[in-house]
């Protein structure tokens, strides 16, 4: 399924995911599950590259589905853009092993991301509205307070994390964080939502992660996605991979 931007009417149905990391057994099962709820629209919001075994083949097929792709740190620092010294040792090990296999057509692709998107009335961004490009975490309502105070818009989506999470801020500016699988947005609330990961949670639910937005209805649901972990981690080992990025796959951790 090749997804394009339609408009239908009052509304649309967009499917987001983040934080793919390489990790294409997972991503093909996402996008599998995704033939079943009918988008209009799939967005990519960053973090393609890193930690997995299969940039390249990541880079494709986001690039062959996706309407929009925006730039994640790991994305940044694969282009030589981000330091790599802000990195754990494992994602630094992982992504100096990724400079060496990503080749020039993924590299090309990777350079054209976008750093936000906005569409049918939300915001879409790897970390954060706030300072995107220093790719901030949010990660309690403290966070989510700075954010909430420069976004333009009522909705925003985030990934990062790679923890599904859910901040909405009430008429009285009061701040709550849940981890809810449906959203019912509620006129005069503000939500930040993160859409959790596809190629590593960190949840502790080894499910891939992913949203699905219906700007008509209002509603945002999260999506967990089982796949072969195994066969993930087993190309991990053929490449070297750190057995510490290896083992967390399992766990969700």
């Amino acid at each position: 399924m090749v997804y394009s931007i339609n408009y239908r009417g009052k509304g649309m149905r967009i499917a987001i995911l983040s934080d793919v990391h390489g990790n294409l057994e997972a991503l093909q099962q996402v996008l599998r599950a995704l033939e079943q709820e009918r988008c209009d629209a799939l967005l990519s919001l960053g973090d393609v590259v890193g930690y997995g075994p299969l940039p390249n083949e990541c880079v494709r097929l986001i690039a062959a589905q996706a309407s929009g792709v925006i730039l994640g740190n790991h994305d940044d620092a694969l282009l030589g853009r981000s330091d790599i010294r802000d990195f754990n040792s494992y994602a630094r090990q992982a992504l100096r092993w990724q400079t060496t296999v990503v080749d020039e057509a993924a590299r090309a692709a990777v350079s054209a991301y976008q750093p936000f998107i906005e569409m049918a009335g939300a915001l879409f961004v790897h970390a954060g509205p706030r300072a995107p490009m220093d790719w901030p975490y949010i990660l309690n309502t403290y966070d989510a307070r700075l954010h909430f105070a420069a976004m333009k818009s009522d909705l925003c989506f985030i990934g990062h994390t790679h923890q599904g999470l859910v901040f909405e801020q009430m008429p009285d500016q009061s701040i709550t964080q849940t981890t809810t699988v449906r959203i019912e947005l509620a006129a005069d609330h503000r939500y930040i939502i993160n859409v959790g990961s596809v190629g590593q949670p960190r949840d502790n639910n080894p499910d891939a992660s992913m949203a699905v937005y219906d700007s008509a209805e209002r509603v945002v649901e999260i999506h967990r996605v089982g796949y072969d972990v195994g066969r993930t981690q087993q190309l991990m080992r053929d490449n070297y991979l750190p057995e510490f990025l290896i083992m967390r796959l399992q766990f969700g951790h």
